[in-house]
């Protein structure tokens, strides 16, 4: 198991009800994490967070990473259904309201910081065929060891490792897959290989191959061409000597587009105003590379020392050039390469303090990074300029009896800078943050416990809220730091033999109030208004149900989640997702054929007026439906194949998420896929 999953685990548990996660406690629907150290199941910690295993990931089949994220309660897409337009909304941080609007939300992939904000474009690019896990964690309980700012809370992406392809009692294994998909048209080969020859030493090497055509609404047109040939590659080496060992990997997505729409969120939009030609095509380069170089010691024979120094970086990259069709063309404003560069050196030690009648464990650390935000050719909408942060943290874990207490504190200084391009203003922001939080769990009985929670958040401004001035707008150096306070309460489940021998449910509810001052909205101005500006107070509250039951062949999976806020005027914030239910089931009808299920139902959503929705257009409520079979014949000479067939909107629902800027998402999409693990 990763060091990264060590340190994930201190800090975020799971409140996931994973479905076939064996904890080795007789339930199974209850998964179980490391945290500090000791293993402990969702319903133990007092943090809201949902885990995307490795048997949900195949039933998914995912095609994005939106499609990952798309049953995990308080998590809402934003743009588009697009591999090139994905990002993520979590209780009403994110959308694309704000140009940086995922700065309220961190994401990590194997632990990085993964943060990328040009026009029209996505945030988050990831192969779907190299995750392993996913653990999404809703609200602020993640600045401590992640970093300030996370209002919203934490995508956090793990990729594969060698012992997830490695047979147990091998030294070595791998899978081969073919999987084609109808919307967007697209076809993935991938290939992957671990190699343990000692218990010292494990390799990984995993490629795959994706092309990805055009995205369809239900209707039959054409929403967006992403048009991409996609080489994706990771490797991973992990030496142990002794007590200590050294870790090693790289991740890199590389897609060339040709005649791509450069709008990956609507589309090329043509007529979207009297006279406009639409956002035009070009041959766009999207590259994302992650590489990280990990030392850890963990004498056995002293319980204070559990240290790991980590040195990263992180790189996106998107490269925009006029393509081959001259009635298409894109703005010369837009064209050009745009990329943010992250170098990043953490390291943080865990102490096992535990005593007689309890346990405790202390990690501290600190952390320093440089962000450079680059463009090939001046664009005001993604200005150039530097962000530099050093912190310092603490997270304590403290169980008692039936008592559970998780502290934190963080303080992060940032210095943001602009570069000589931006023309616009050359003042500089210094600021400061200190995050400090709480958590409580009691455990009345043994299947029932209840939770609450205190943070307070600190988010600073970015290069493109201080910066951007490409609707018009001026600078906005003045802006402030958005300040959250956030409140959690809630009660968690867990139980066997309900109503037949052999059955389990598990159970979590999470209601939390979410109360922002200086929040940073775009004003939709021209000079010499600042682009950007402070609202007084904006009020977000809500909460997420997750529940799961399991039966024999059974299991049935339910997730609710509502959010509601308002600004000091009592008006609707233009960033909430649908509410929503989701339902799942699934039967093993044999012990070669699964079948499965999933229902989305949203409650419509009233949009106001704003920048981006100057219409105040509101959003319909919507049903989609999900079905899957999944046949892996256990004997025989086909031992070791699967083949996976699933059908996306199955009733062709034509639908605008609330999230979405504008236009429909994407109809319905066949898909099957053929493996076979060596």
């Amino acid at each position: 198991m990763s060091r990264y999953i060590t340190a994930t685990a201190l800090l975020l548990g799971t409140t996931s009800i994973a479905l076939g996660q064996d904890t080795g406690e007789g339930l199974t629907l209850d998964p179980i994490i490391l945290r500090a150290g000791t293993e402990k199941v969702a319903s133990s910690v007092p943090q809201s967070v949902s885990v995307i295993d490795a048997e949900e990931l195949n039933e998914i089949a995912a095609g994005n990473i939106g499609d990952v994220l798309a049953q995990v309660p308080g998590v809402a897409g934003v743009g588009s259904s697009s591999f090139f337009g994905q990002g993520f909304n979590i209780r009403g941080f994110g959308s694309d309201e704000a140009a940086a609007g995922e700065a309220g939300i961190i994401q990590l992939i194997d632990g990085e910081k993964k943060y990328y904000q040009s026009y029209r474009q996505g945030s988050l690019f990831a192969e779907p065929e190299f995750i392993g896990r996913v653990e999404v964690l809703r609200g602020p309980s993640a600045a401590t060891l992640y970093g300030v700012g996370a209002l919203g809370g934490v995508i956090a992406v793990e990729t594969i490792d060698a012992s997830d392809i490695i047979p147990e009692g091998q030294n070595s294994g791998g899978r081969v897959k073919l999987g084609y998909s109808s919307n967007p048209d697209s076809v993935v080969g991938s290939v992957m290989w671990g190699w343990r020859p000692a218990q010292d030493f494990e390799a990984l090497a995993a490629f795959a191959y994706r092309t990805i055509g055009e995205t369809e609404d239900a209707d039959g047109n054409r929403l967006v061409r992403s048009n991409s040939d996609t080489p994706n590659m990771l490797l991973k080496a992990r030496k142990t000597f002794g007590d200590q060992y050294i870790e090693a990997s790289y991740l890199h997505l590389e897609a060339e587009g040709d005649d791509q729409d450069f709008n990956q969120l609507e589309g090329a939009q043509v007529g979207l105003y009297p006279g406009f030609p639409g956002w035009g095509v070009g041959d766009i380069l999207t590259r994302d590379q992650t590489a990280r170089l990990e030392w850890g010691w963990n004498p056995q024979d002293n319980r204070l020392i559990d240290a790991t120094v980590t040195l990263s970086y992180t790189n996106t990259i998107k490269d925009v050039k006029q393509g081959d069709k001259p009635d298409e063309p894109i703005m010369d404003s837009l064209l050009g390469r745009r990329d943010y560069a992250l170098t990043k050196l953490k390291a943080q030690n865990v102490m096992d303090l535990s005593g007689t009648g309890y346990s405790h464990f202390l990690t501290i650390g600190a952390e320093t990074y440089k962000q450079d935000r680059s463009s090939s050719s001046y664009s005001a909408s993604h200005p150039e300029g530097y962000t530099r942060s050093q912190s310092v943290f603490a997270w304590s874990e403290l169980e008692w009896n039936r008592l559970t207490i998780n502290t934190g504190l963080r303080y992060e200084r940032q210095k943001t800078e602009p570069k000589a391009s931006v023309v616009v203003s050359d003042d500089k922001l210094s600021a400061e943050a200190l995050e400090p939080q709480i958590g409580l769990m009691y455990r009345l009985t043994d299947s029932w416990s209840v939770f609450a929670s205190a943070a307070l958040v600190n988010r600073v401004p970015t290069v493109d809220e201080l910066y951007d001035n490409h609707m018009g707008g001026a600078a906005s150096p003045d802006l402030k730091e958005e300040k959250g306070k956030n409140i959690e309460i809630g009660v968690s489940y867990r139980a066997g033999d309900l109503f037949a021998a052999g059955d389990e449910a598990a159970m979590k509810l999470t209601l939390f109030r979410n109360h922002i001052d200086d929040m940073i909205v775009r004003t939709g101005l021209p000079a010499p208004t600042p682009a950007y500006e402070n609202i007084d107070r904006a009020y977000l509250r809500g909460g997420e149900l997750e529940a799961s039951y399991r039966s024999g062949p059974w299991n049935i999976g339910a997730a609710i989640s509502v959010v509601n806020g308002r600004n000091q005027d009592g008006e609707d914030l233009n960033t909430l997702p649908n509410n929503r239910l989701v339902l799942s089931a699934s039967w093993q009808a044999t012990s070669s054929w699964k079948f499965g299920m999933r229902s989305t139902l949203a409650a419509s959503r009233d949009k106001p007026v704003s920048a981006t929705n100057p219409a105040g257009e509101d959003r319909a409520g919507f049903g989609t439906h999900d079905i899957y079979a999944i046949w892996t014949p256990d004997q025989g000479a086909l031992q070791g194949v699967e083949v996976n067939f699933g059908i996306d909107n199955v009733t062709n629902k034509n639908y605008t998420p609330a999230t979405y800027l504008l236009g429909p998402a994407a109809g319905r999409n066949f898909k099957i896929s053929l493996s076979r693990t060596f």
